[in-house]
Protein backbone atom coordinates (compact mmCIF):
# COMPACT_ATOMS: atom_id res chain seq x y z
CA UNK A 1 0.00 0.00 0.00
CA UNK A 2 2.96 2.34 0.43
CA UNK A 3 3.75 2.40 -3.29
CA UNK A 4 0.56 4.29 -4.30
CA UNK A 5 1.29 6.86 -1.61
CA UNK A 6 4.82 7.35 -2.94
CA UNK A 7 3.38 7.74 -6.42
CA UNK A 8 0.82 10.20 -5.13
CA UNK A 9 3.54 12.16 -3.30
CA UNK A 10 5.50 12.68 -6.52
CA UNK A 11 2.26 13.58 -8.33
CA UNK A 12 1.46 16.08 -5.56
CA UNK A 13 4.88 17.67 -5.88
CA UNK A 14 4.44 17.98 -9.64
CA UNK A 15 0.96 19.50 -9.22
CA UNK A 16 2.26 21.96 -6.61
CA UNK A 17 5.01 23.00 -9.01
CA UNK A 18 2.46 23.46 -11.82
CA UNK A 19 0.26 25.53 -9.54
CA UNK A 20 3.16 27.84 -8.66
CA UNK A 21 4.41 28.18 -12.22
CA UNK A 22 1.00 28.35 -13.80
CA UNK A 23 -0.71 25.18 -14.99
CA UNK A 24 0.73 23.96 -18.28
CA UNK A 25 -2.02 22.21 -20.19
CA UNK A 26 -3.99 21.04 -17.12
CA UNK A 27 -6.90 23.33 -16.24
CA UNK A 28 -6.41 24.92 -12.83
CA UNK A 29 -9.67 23.43 -11.50
CA UNK A 30 -8.56 19.89 -12.44
CA UNK A 31 -5.18 20.54 -10.84
CA UNK A 32 -6.85 21.71 -7.63
CA UNK A 33 -9.23 18.72 -7.58
CA UNK A 34 -6.35 16.26 -7.93
CA UNK A 35 -4.11 18.04 -5.42
CA UNK A 36 -6.89 18.34 -2.85
CA UNK A 37 -7.67 14.63 -3.27
CA UNK A 38 -4.02 13.63 -2.84
CA UNK A 39 -3.69 15.72 0.32
CA UNK A 40 -6.73 13.98 1.78
CA UNK A 41 -5.47 10.57 0.69
CA UNK A 42 -2.27 11.22 2.66
CA UNK A 43 -4.25 12.61 5.64
CA UNK A 44 -2.56 15.97 5.11
CA UNK A 45 -5.66 17.88 6.12
CA UNK A 46 -3.69 21.03 6.97
CA UNK A 47 -2.32 21.39 3.43
CA UNK A 48 -5.77 20.55 2.07
CA UNK A 49 -7.22 23.35 4.17
CA UNK A 50 -4.58 25.81 2.95
CA UNK A 51 -5.25 24.79 -0.65
CA UNK A 52 -8.98 25.27 -0.13
CA UNK A 53 -8.32 28.81 1.12
CA UNK A 54 -6.12 29.55 -1.93
CA UNK A 55 -8.82 28.52 -4.40
CA UNK A 56 -10.86 31.46 -5.63
CA UNK A 57 -14.55 31.69 -4.77
CA UNK A 58 -15.33 31.81 -8.48
CA UNK A 59 -13.57 28.49 -9.04
CA UNK A 60 -15.30 26.93 -6.02
CA UNK A 61 -18.73 27.83 -7.35
CA UNK A 62 -18.03 26.93 -10.98
CA UNK A 63 -16.55 23.50 -10.12
CA UNK A 64 -18.88 21.67 -7.70
CA UNK A 65 -16.45 18.73 -7.53
CA UNK A 66 -14.10 20.88 -5.45
CA UNK A 67 -16.85 21.32 -2.86
CA UNK A 68 -17.55 17.58 -2.80
CA UNK A 69 -13.88 16.80 -2.21
CA UNK A 70 -13.61 19.48 0.46
CA UNK A 71 -16.71 18.12 2.20
CA UNK A 72 -14.76 14.88 2.74
CA UNK A 73 -11.86 16.98 4.06
CA UNK A 74 -14.13 18.75 6.53
CA UNK A 75 -15.45 15.43 7.83
CA UNK A 76 -11.87 14.16 8.19
CA UNK A 77 -10.99 17.31 10.13
CA UNK A 78 -13.97 16.83 12.43
CA UNK A 79 -13.26 13.07 12.75
CA UNK A 80 -16.79 12.17 11.64
CA UNK A 81 -15.91 8.62 10.56
CA UNK A 82 -19.28 7.53 9.23
CA UNK A 83 -19.72 10.73 7.24
CA UNK A 84 -16.27 10.27 5.65
CA UNK A 85 -17.04 6.70 4.61
CA UNK A 86 -20.55 7.60 3.43
CA UNK A 87 -19.27 10.46 1.25
CA UNK A 88 -16.47 8.35 -0.20
CA UNK A 89 -18.81 5.47 -1.07
CA UNK A 90 -21.88 7.37 -2.24
CA UNK A 91 -20.22 9.99 -4.43
CA UNK A 92 -19.55 9.16 -8.07
CA UNK A 93 -15.97 10.36 -8.42
CA UNK A 94 -14.64 11.19 -11.89
CA UNK A 95 -11.81 8.99 -13.22
CA UNK A 96 -9.23 11.74 -12.64
CA UNK A 97 -9.59 11.46 -8.85
CA UNK A 98 -11.29 8.10 -8.31
CA UNK A 99 -7.99 6.34 -7.54
CA UNK A 100 -7.17 8.90 -4.85
CA UNK A 101 -10.57 8.64 -3.20
CA UNK A 102 -10.52 4.84 -3.31
CA UNK A 103 -7.05 4.91 -1.73
CA UNK A 104 -8.33 7.34 0.92
CA UNK A 105 -11.16 4.97 1.82
CA UNK A 106 -8.78 1.99 2.12
CA UNK A 107 -6.20 3.96 4.12
CA UNK A 108 -8.86 5.39 6.42
CA UNK A 109 -10.25 1.92 7.09
CA UNK A 110 -6.73 0.60 7.83
CA UNK A 111 -6.12 3.52 10.18
CA UNK A 112 -9.41 2.72 11.96
CA UNK A 113 -8.40 -0.93 12.31
CA UNK A 114 -5.05 0.06 13.83
CA UNK A 115 -6.82 2.30 16.34
CA UNK A 116 -9.31 -0.44 17.20
CA UNK A 117 -6.41 -2.84 17.81
CA UNK A 118 -4.74 -0.38 20.16
CA UNK A 119 -7.80 0.98 21.96
CA UNK A 120 -10.07 -2.02 22.51
CA UNK A 121 -9.63 -5.25 24.41
CA UNK A 122 -13.02 -6.28 23.03
CA UNK A 123 -15.56 -4.54 20.85
CA UNK A 124 -19.15 -5.26 19.88
CA UNK A 125 -19.82 -6.14 16.27
CA UNK A 126 -22.07 -3.07 15.94
CA UNK A 127 -19.31 -0.73 17.12
CA UNK A 128 -16.79 -2.50 14.89
CA UNK A 129 -19.09 -2.16 11.87
CA UNK A 130 -19.58 1.51 12.67
CA UNK A 131 -15.86 2.31 13.09
CA UNK A 132 -14.75 0.61 9.87
CA UNK A 133 -17.38 2.42 7.82
CA UNK A 134 -19.63 -0.50 6.98
CA UNK A 135 -22.68 0.63 8.95
CA UNK A 136 -24.82 0.30 5.82
CA UNK A 137 -22.98 -2.81 4.60
CA UNK A 138 -22.80 -5.36 7.46
CA UNK A 139 -21.94 -8.19 5.05
CA UNK A 140 -18.72 -6.37 4.09
CA UNK A 141 -17.91 -5.87 7.78
CA UNK A 142 -18.36 -9.63 8.25
CA UNK A 143 -15.96 -10.33 5.37
CA UNK A 144 -13.41 -7.91 6.82
CA UNK A 145 -13.71 -9.58 10.23
CA UNK A 146 -13.13 -13.03 8.71
CA UNK A 147 -10.06 -11.68 6.94
CA UNK A 148 -8.75 -10.20 10.21
CA UNK A 149 -9.33 -13.53 11.98
CA UNK A 150 -7.49 -15.40 9.25
CA UNK A 151 -4.58 -13.02 8.72
CA UNK A 152 -4.06 -11.16 11.99
CA UNK A 153 -5.38 -13.47 14.68
CA UNK A 154 -8.45 -11.53 15.76
CA UNK A 155 -11.08 -13.68 17.47
CA UNK A 156 -14.82 -13.51 17.85
CA UNK A 157 -16.61 -14.79 20.93
CA UNK A 158 -19.94 -16.08 19.64
CA UNK A 159 -21.57 -16.33 23.09
CA UNK A 160 -21.00 -12.69 24.07
CA UNK A 161 -20.97 -11.39 20.47
CA UNK A 162 -17.69 -9.61 21.13
CA UNK A 163 -14.77 -9.19 18.76
CA UNK A 164 -11.37 -9.47 20.38
CA UNK A 165 -8.71 -7.64 18.35
CA UNK A 166 -5.17 -8.91 18.43
CA UNK A 167 -3.14 -6.27 20.17
CA UNK A 168 -0.22 -4.97 18.13
CA UNK A 169 3.12 -6.02 19.53
CA UNK A 170 5.01 -3.29 21.31
CA UNK A 171 8.00 -2.17 19.36
CA UNK A 172 11.25 -2.34 21.24
CA UNK A 173 12.66 1.13 21.69
CA UNK A 174 16.31 1.04 22.62
CA UNK A 175 16.85 2.63 25.99
CA UNK A 176 19.68 5.06 26.54
CA UNK A 177 22.06 4.55 29.38
CA UNK A 178 21.89 7.20 32.08
CA UNK A 179 25.28 8.62 31.12
CA UNK A 180 24.23 8.93 27.46
CA UNK A 181 21.00 10.62 28.49
CA UNK A 182 22.83 13.07 30.73
CA UNK A 183 25.37 13.81 27.97
CA UNK A 184 22.61 14.41 25.45
CA UNK A 185 20.71 16.68 27.83
CA UNK A 186 23.89 18.62 28.67
CA UNK A 187 24.61 19.20 24.97
CA UNK A 188 21.05 20.36 24.37
CA UNK A 189 21.07 22.83 27.29
CA UNK A 190 24.49 24.10 26.21
CA UNK A 191 23.15 24.64 22.69
CA UNK A 192 20.18 26.60 24.03
CA UNK A 193 22.36 28.81 26.21
CA UNK A 194 24.66 29.79 23.33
Amino acid sequence: MSSPIILFESTAQELEKQELEGANGLPLADLHCQLLSIYLCNFDVCNAKFLWKRISDEEKTSVPLLGQIWEVGQKLWLKEHNAVFRLLRNTKWPPSIDAYMTCLEENYRQKSLQLIGKAYLSITSATFTDLVGYIDHPEEAEQLLMKLQREQGWTCDSTSQLIIPKRPSAQNVPLMRNEEQLQSLTQFVSFLEN
